[in-house]
């Protein structure tokens, strides 16, 4: 409702725009004046909204790009069975099962080489990324923390213009200001298997139907699969994505991956480099 505000809708949003208005002033406050230089290079990817907008996409094309790099992925762990740092993945296996990482960071740990540290104090990650040997960082969602990095901000336009809770945007857009990079319009790339039902708890599921007509079933962003939830659907093929794949595969179930990937920018991959050069 409040990311694609009706006619009828407005009567409300406005009376949340003076708690809009103290959000703001909070944010501003909040947002870092010092950077602190933590010895590593730091690529942070963000973005001014509530939902999704291709961070872990665009985490995993950096990441398979620079292969040849020791890649560390930092994540919070958002809606884990955890507390504290936990490293998800060294440079070598996977330590830990997804109610202890949580889904985003168990499917960066699955599909690519880099190591994954969650850890709600960010800078405890990117630190224990350092001791580790990681040539960079990369900092989800790290766009107001204070620390010395690249900040690209995926830029994805609502039709609601207010912060929160009037509004779907955690910052004003005129923050974007404070990013070095900003990305419009990412270049993606589905590949759909065959399959009978789509079954997916991602944010905002229904874009995925671009991609398919048949059968579906959506849950709630981040959602927690019970078997009830699925037994039904044993005996068919069911297509998903990366995200729901890391807390599906558990179940006796006959899985494919809907494959989202996103062609960097070159823009970007020199933007990248220069940073990574700079930084030796």
């Amino acid at each position: 409702m409040l990311f694609y505000p009706k006619w009828y809708h407005y009567p409300f949003i406005l009376l949340l725009l003076p708690f809009s208005f103290i959000y703001m002033i909070i944010a501003h406050f909040k947002f870092p004046r010092k950077y602190e230089n933590l010895g590593i290079p730091i690529i942070s990817i963000g973005n001014i909204i509530i939902g999704g907008s291709g961070k872990t996409p665009l985490t995993k094309a950096i990441i398979n790009h620079y292969k040849d790099k020791k890649t560390a992925v930092i994540l919070r762990g958002y809606k884990r069975k955890s507390r504290g740092l936990v490293v998800v993945k060294n440079f070598e296996k996977i330590l830990t099962d997804v109610n202890i990482s949580g889904d985003e960071a168990m499917e960066i740990a699955k599909f690519t080489n880099a190591a994954v540290i969650v850890s709600e104090d960010r800078k405890k990650g990117i630190l224990k990324a350092k001791e580790m040997g990681a040539d960079f960082v990369i900092l989800d969602d790290g766009f107001d923390k204070p620390y010395k990095k690249l900040n690209i901000i995926i830029d994805k336009k609502i039709k609601n213009p207010f912060v929160l809770p009037a509004g779907g945007y955690r910052y004003p857009r005129i923050a974007l200001r404070f990013a070095d990079v900003v990305l419009e319009n990412l270049k993606k790339e589905v590949k759909v298997p065959d399959g009978e039902i789509l079954i997916s708890g991602i944010s905002n599921p229904k874009r995925l139907l671009k991609y398919w007509n048949k059968d579906y079933k959506f849950f709630p962003d981040h959602y927690e699969y019970k078997w009830e939830d699925l037994e039904k659907y044993k005996n068919k093929t069911i297509v998903t994505t990366a995200k729901d794949y890391v807390k599906l595969e558990k179940f006796p179930l006959n899985l494919k991956i809907m494959e989202l990937n996103v062609k960097i920018p070159e823009f970007l991959i020199k933007k990248i480099d220069e940073y990574l050069i700079k930084f030796q």
